[in-house]
């Protein structure tokens, strides 16, 4: 049964919709959800005005939302709970790693899962529930679900660029020496991610571990990390 908010929020989606394209957006963002094709910025006036047109909406109210987009027909809806709450702040510690580890589990590609974990934690977030998050992220590198296991990199790439603490440091190499192996481009794509993340504080140690692990890693990884380690760029 589709949440009364959530219907509100895909009647904007279907009149916004600018249809589709040549291009398979789709399948670029890995997805093979319904999608509805809308810019960005399309997408955060839709919150935008939602926010302001429920100043009153309860906490509980906000989470049966969530938990229902979590769970929408559309990749849209899945990638949408994010774009709400940067504009409802005041409850983003609805996000808790046991909801995050939870939802990731109705999210597919690249795309919906980065929509839930780069955008959304930074260093400060992390550290800030460290024990909890830890743990999580820990058991995510080793779950069966591809896009939990792509999470446990993704949820650091923010905060390792932002902080030096080694902490965070520690836990992506533990999740990389788990996940180096992988093959599949959800995966190869990420260990590529954090490893040029983790250069601004841990330059050494990042090249250390390409030369210790040049044989396993994905060549893309190596290749990417490699080209920012010389040039300082993506």
């Amino acid at each position: 049964m589709i949440n009364k908010l959530q219907k509100e929020i895909i009647e904007e989606f279907k009149r916004l919709d600018r249809g589709s394209s040549k291009f398979d957006l789709p399948k670029y963002l890995g997805t093979d959800n319904k999608f509805y094709h809308l810019k960005t910025a399309v997408q955060k006036q839709i919150a935008k005005e939602f926010v302001k047109k429920h100043p009153n909406i309860t906490k509980e109210e906000f989470l049966e939302l969530l938990n229902a987009l979590n769970v929408g027909e559309s990749s849209n809806e899945r990638r949408f709970g994010t774009t709400l709450i940067s504009r409802k702040k005041e409850f983003k510690d609805l996000f808790t790693p046991k909801r995050v580890f939870e939802w990731l589990a109705n999210l597919s590609g690249w795309c919906e899962v980065d929509s839930l974990c780069q955008s959304t934690f930074g260093a400060e977030d992390i550290l800030g529930d460290w024990s909890v998050w830890e743990k999580t992220i820990t058991k995510m590198a080793r779950d069966k679900n591809i896009s939990r296991r792509r999470a446990s990199l993704v949820l650091l790439t923010r905060s390792v660029r932002e902080s030096n603490d080694e902490r965070l440091a520690k836990l992506a190499f533990e999740n990389l020496e788990k996940l180096k192996s992988e093959k599949d481009i959800l995966i190869t794509k990420a260990v590529s991610w954090i490893l040029r993340s983790l250069i601004k504080h841990h330059w050494e140690k990042v090249v250390e571990y390409i030369n210790t692990n040049r044989e396993v890693l994905p060549k893309i990884a190596i290749r990417e990390t490699e080209r920012k380690l010389k040039t300082g760029r993506k």
